[in-house]
């Protein structure tokens, strides 16, 4: 109350005057509020020591009656400027100064240039969609970019509507050291800040300190030469050396350095997926966060960096063969006029991004996932419902459905994007196109339309995810997977589409509690603030716990009178055999195996595909193949137990399609090894290979099933003399969970392996 009069103490002292009281009285209640006011006025700038120097921040208050003021420290150096000779380096630790530092405005950007041609399918719909908004945020340009943003929440009584609404919540009180949650935004590789994303609502809703930074993007993080000249990965060096800062300084926020989570979207969500698999980041984490992206997507690394390079390289005249001289030569040169040059890289990839380094990144990221590098963090993932609507939207006109043509011009597309192999391109493309035609209902437009969102998503987001998911849970580590389906009313987007790439984001920064903004222009509902309450709920439970359930409960009666649906789902654990997830929606379920069937085909079928082809390679003698000791990415690889890694479209065995300015491909004799160059079109038809391909298949079900008659024969001769032997356990679950699809499944290959065997037996009478 005293507060509130405080505000308006001038107006309140005239009442007083004017009413007669006595004169000491009002001189009395004049000095109380002044001093008050003192106090109130230092605390609207706290002031932190941190190892480097003190900084001075400011208290902001928040446009909600449910939030308590946060604590902002913006610009805090975690590095040094990394100009000059620094240029394409490590960055170092940031000098300390004298004096306090104000850390109250945002510190400039990494240099970027979203003038260029933006890669809008990897990219959020709220970034493409307001890139004169995003301009706002990036116009202040500067190499000295290496800041953070530091949103710590108060133990302030002022908000009596949020002391009222926690006032059952075990820990909103708690005084001791809060859990930090370290944000590494998205974008493409080539352009972001953290400046955009403000985590005041985050912070003060969840109770934890809420931390965005800049990174070197583009050009000035990612160039690789591919040696020691310019190794790259000065992006996710920035991101390890400013968790190395939290680590030392977050105590002074009030921080736990015990208790830091990571977490992004996106291009982000791949920044910290590498993170938990380098060992340069031991130790400065705990638990990871990852939205819509993995390390195993396709545009997660970059496996062709001198390509770019030399690339670059020529259009700024540094296009030297010496690597040291060249790398000393880009040094010299302006950023501006780096990050000018419009390189675009192949669909589905990136020109500057994280490469495997033997360092940073010690290997290929699923060999490291299948070594265990990331079991020593609690790791929650997910994807979005509808990630590949950007896919869909740049390929065809699909307002009113996809026609057949659009259809199979896109899955042609994105075959000749992301495969090598001339012969078995075919056949890989109709067996995509079988996958994903409904053919229930085929000549719907609005149904092609969706199938073809649907093959993008699984491709790039959930099969990568999933697998992630597997291999982090297989030796027990903790692992919650969920799928989002749910997203706000805007004009950003057409009306039929789904949840889609980074329409997350808003409800987990807290956007729907203050309503629309200029990056989220949004119509939010009742629903969209439980939704966010929810979403926060769970992200900040993670990063306390390890367990998105708890400490604190949901309960969103703030919102509505009615309890909402998930205070009566329990998020369970994800595990390789039951694969249980969280449907986040509207309508909260935990539901298990998410697109089982697709996953697989992407995972098993494909690579299976790839071996029939190897089986039945044919190279004519006007075909230049590689040689084969100089062909980077071979077909496979070795895993760490000694077999063969199938090859998969996470590491393009040949360089996918560019297209130069000319319109033609320049072949170097330095850089990787490009695709197969045919001379003159294939001397067999594509029905021919189609048949090939599937007698193959048939003849090798044919030798499995030769195998299970045989094993059963022997088993039988075995049962004739039985031999102890421990039981074998099977669930009613395994056999029925999928009942109706697998049902569907099994007429499509029954009647494929009969229409099969007919060809065969045919080709076998030829």
């Amino acid at each position: 109350m005293w507060l509130a009069v405080c505000k308006n103490r001038l107006v309140l002292h005239q009442q007083d005057s004017c009413s007669g009281r006595a004169h000491n009285v009002s001189l009395w209640i004049w000095i109380f509020c002044w001093c008050v006011t003192l106090v109130r006025g230092q605390s609207y700038h706290p002031t932190v020591n941190t190892q480097y120097g003190k900084l001075r921040g400011a208290r902001v208050p928040l446009p909600s009656e449910i939030l308590g003021p946060v604590d902002q420290y913006l610009g805090v150096p975690y590095a040094a400027p990394p100009v000059g000779e620094k240029r394409f380096l490590p960055p170092e630790p940031p000098l300390s100064w004298s004096g306090i530092k104000n850390a109250t405005h945002f510190a400039p950007v990494c240099p970027q240039n979203i003038h260029n041609a933006v890669p809008e399918i990897m990219m959020p719909i709220w970034f493409t969609f307001n890139l004169d908004i995003v301009a706002t945020y990036i116009q202040d340009q500067n190499e000295d970019c290496l800041y953070l943003n530091i949103y710590v929440p108060t133990e302030d009584g002022e908000s009596k509507g949020l002391s009222l609404m926690v006032a059952t919540l075990a820990d909103i009180r708690d005084t001791g050291a809060k859990p930090v949650m370290v944000y590494i935004h998205g974008g493409s590789y080539m352009e972001g800040t953290g400046n955009m994303i403000d985590g005041s609502v985050l912070a003060s809703y969840g109770n934890v300190i809420v931390i965005t930074l800049n990174f070197r993007v583009g050009v000035l993080g990612f160039l690789s030469t591919g040696d020691q000249a310019a190794k790259g990965n000065y992006g996710l060096l920035d991101q390890i050396q400013a968790l190395r800062w939290i680590s030392e300084n977050i105590g002074y926020f009030g921080g736990d350095s015990n208790r830091i989570t990571v977490f992004g979207s996106g291009i982000g969500a791949s920044c910290v997926s590498l993170l938990t698999l380098s060992h340069h980041s031991e130790g400065l984490f705990h638990r990871a966060i990852i939205q819509s992206g993995s390390a195993l997507s396709s545009w997660a690394v970059n496996y062709q960096p001198v390509k770019y390079t030399r690339l670059l390289a020529e259009k700024v005249g540094c296009n030297v063969l010496d690597t040291l001289d060249m790398v000393d030569c880009l040094r010299k040169k302006s950023a501006r006029e780096l990050v000018e040059q419009d390189i675009q890289p192949a669909r589905y990839h990136v020109a500057f991004g994280p490469v495997i380094d033997g360092d940073v990144i010690p290997d290929d990221p699923e060999i490291l996932m299948e070594q265990g590098e990331f079991l020593n963090y609690d790791i929650m993932l997910g994807v979005n419902q509808g990630e590949g609507l950007r896919f869909v939207e740049n390929v065809v006109d699909s307002e009113d459905g996809v026609s057949g043509n659009d259809f199979d011009f896109s899955v042609s597309d994105f075959v000749d994007s992301l495969y090598g192999y001339p012969e078995g391109k075919d056949t890989l493309r109709e067996t995509i196109k079988f996958m994903y035609t409904d053919w229930a209902d085929r000549d719907n437009p609005e149904t092609r339309r969706k199938t073809l969102v649907a093959l993008f998503t699984d491709h790039q987001w959930v099969e990568p995810s999933v697998v992630t998911a597997d291999l982090h849970a297989r030796y027990g580590s903790p692992t919650y997977f969920y799928a989002f389906y749910h997203h706000c009313q805007s004009l950003m987007k057409p009306a039929w589409s789904d949840a889609a790439h980074g329409d997350e984001v808003p409800y987990v920064f807290g956007i729907p509690m203050i309503g629309p903004t200029d990056l989220f222009p949004c119509n939010f509902s009742k629903n969209d603030v439980m939704l966010s309450a929810v979403v926060m709920t769970y992200w900040t439970n993670f990063a306390k716990t390890g367990d998105p359930n708890k400490p604190v409960p949901q309960d969103t009666k703030f919102i509505h009178t009615k309890a909402n649906r998930f205070e009566e789902v329990a998020w369970s654990k994800y595990n390789p055999q039951d694969q249980l997830y969280l449907h986040i929606g509207l309508k909260p379920r935990v539901r298990d195996h998410y697109r089982a069937t697709k996953v697989a085909f992407w995972k098993h079928l494909v690579p299976h595909l790839y071996n029939l082809h190897d089986m039945f390679h044919y190279t004519s003698t006007t075909t230049k193949v590689p040689p084969p000791e100089t062909t980077q990415n071979s077909l496979s690889t070795k895993r760490p137990n000694g077999k063969a890694w199938p090859f998969n479209t996470k590491r393009p065995p040949m360089s996918p399609a560019y297209n130069s300015e000319s319109g033609k491909e320049q072949w170097n004799g330095e850089e990787e090894p490009g695709p197969l160059v045919v001379e003159n079109p294939r001397d067999y038809s594509t029905e021919l290979s189609v048949t090939i391909a599937v007698g193959a298949s048939l003849l090798f079900l044919n030798v499995l099933a030769f195998a299970a008659l045989y094993y059963r024969k022997d088993k039988r001769r075995q049962e004739q003399h039985p031999q102890p032997s421990p039981p074998r356990a099977t669930t009613t679950n395994d056999v029925n969970r999928h009942a109706p699809e697998e049902e569907i499944m099994s007429l499509q290959v029954n009647q494929t392996h009969h229409d099969g065997l007919f060809t065969l037996n045919n080709l076998t009478s030829v």
